[in-house]
């Protein structure tokens, strides 16, 4: 199995800051407000579970992975709701600009991955990494 994790540390960062930013005010709710009220409890609930996505990176997708196994190429890209399966031996072509990894199978679709805002040194290795597991 061939892996490649692209990971953007600055995100992870900001994501990681507001989560605590948010334990932050659960506990500036406890000074401030009267824990007698529904609305505080509410408050501190909704706040620690905003947290916890934050710290988790919104449950790990923001994290871009691409995965090579037993001839199947599978996508985890932060631009798609959920994770791509793609046969190797059905893809066509793969091409890429300054926006966009496009991926073209045999029956015409294209899976297009966003690398624009993406460093250069990341976009050559998803290129390469695509390029080596798929041998086109």
């Amino acid at each position: 199995m061939n892996q490649l994790v692209i990971r953007d540390k600055a995100q992870e960062y900001l994501f990681r800051f507001l989560g605590g930013l948010l334990l932050f005010a659960v506990g500036l709710q406890l000074f401030m407000h009267s824990p007698k009220r529904a609305v505080f409890w509410i408050l501190v609930v909704v706040f620690i579970l905003a947290a916890v996505v934050f710290f988790t990176l919104i449950f790990g997708a923001i994290i871009n992975r691409l995965t090579a196994d037993h001839g199947i190429l599978t996508i985890r890209w932060n631009t798609k709701i959920f994770k791509k399966h793609l046969p190797i031996e059905q893809i066509a072509e793969i091409t890429e600009d300054k926006r966009f990894i496009r991926i073209i199978m045999k029956d015409g679709r294209t899976i297009r991955l966003h690398v624009k805002l993406m460093d250069a040194d990341k976009r050559k290795a998803a290129r390469k990494f695509l390029k080596e597991s798929t041998g086109l």
